[in-house]
């Protein structure tokens, strides 16, 4: 390109991936100011608009989205070449990091509280991957089914109530402790049961996560609904795990990455990694 600006094309990829030019100025960290100088001489070096503006919407015109396609891929390539970084960063819920650890090149980081922190993480590529349960889908990203797992009831071994099974009466009148989803603003239990004959439980105590969850029933007469995937834990504290009485929906975890990444040889490698550890 004849006395063509390179710097002018990052702004415009982050404007069209943030679909919003303060966004854009934020990552870049530059004012919002030079975001829109940078697009308008864009604009008049191709000779058409990108985006247009009402009130607060900013709409992508279809030339952006066909310029968008032919960039994108080539300032990813100068970008991985000019990566110094060796290490990937993978976020997942607790239950997934603990049948993870001991990757090589992969740095795993619990899942943030929201689905749109997950989103913006792989936005301005903070985070390289995620794996989780995410009720939202967004256009920008891929959304990999990539492992099913069930909730299972905990209690102590020496319950002085629950030996081996629980019936819906005994789950009724248990304390309970709790993990809420706060992307859901629900606890795990109602999110999944497929019934609603649940009525209101008695909770004892709400946490975080479920290693808190685990420690948290340990030596008391609570019970507790976890993922299955930490059922080994479960019993090396010597608690019980149980089916519940009731039908659930399994948890699904979906692998999730930004399309800019789906033919890239290295991101396909890390994508195939996990699937050999968890399909």
């Amino acid at each position: 390109m004849h006395n063509f600006d390179m710097n002018l094309i990052k702004p415009f990829i982050k404007v069209y991936e943030f679909n919003s030019f303060t966004k854009a100025a934020d990552f870049l960290d530059v004012s919002q100011p030079a975001i829109s100088a940078s697009i308008k001489r864009l604009e008049e070096y191709l000779g058409y608009q990108l985006f247009i503006r009402s009130g607060r919407n900013l709409t992508t015109t279809t030339s952006a989205q066909q310029f968008y396609q032919q960039v994108v891929g080539v300032i990813d390539v100068v970008d991985n070449a000019i990566d110094t970084k060796k290490q990937f960063i993978v976020t997942a819920p607790e239950s997934i990091l603990l049948q993870l650890i001991g990757l090589p090149n992969i740095q795993l980081i619990q899942s943030g509280d929201t689905e749109e922190k997950t989103f913006n993480d792989l936005r301005m590529r903070t985070i390289d991957l995620a794996i989780d349960n995410i009720t939202q889908k967004d256009s920008n990203f891929c959304f990999e089914l990539i492992h099913t797992e069930p909730l299972v009831l905990i209690c102590c071994q020496n319950h002085p109530e629950i030996q081996g099974q629980i019936s819906l009466d005994q789950y009724r009148q248990a304390g309970h402790v709790v993990m809420r989803l706060l992307r859901h603003n629900m606890h795990a239990v109602e999110f999944f049961s497929k019934t609603t004959i649940l009525r209101e439980r008695d909770v004892r105590v709400q946490v975080s996560s479920p290693a808190n969850l685990m420690l948290a029933v340990q030596g008391t007469p609570y019970i507790a609904a976890m993922p299955a995937g930490l059922s080994h834990i479960a019993k090396s504290l010597n608690l019980q795990v149980l089916p519940l009485p009731f039908a659930i929906s399994d948890i699904e975890y979906h692998m999730i990455y930004h399309k800019r990444f789906i033919k890239d040889p290295v991101h396909k490698k890390l994508r195939e990694t996990f699937k050999d550890k968890l399909i």
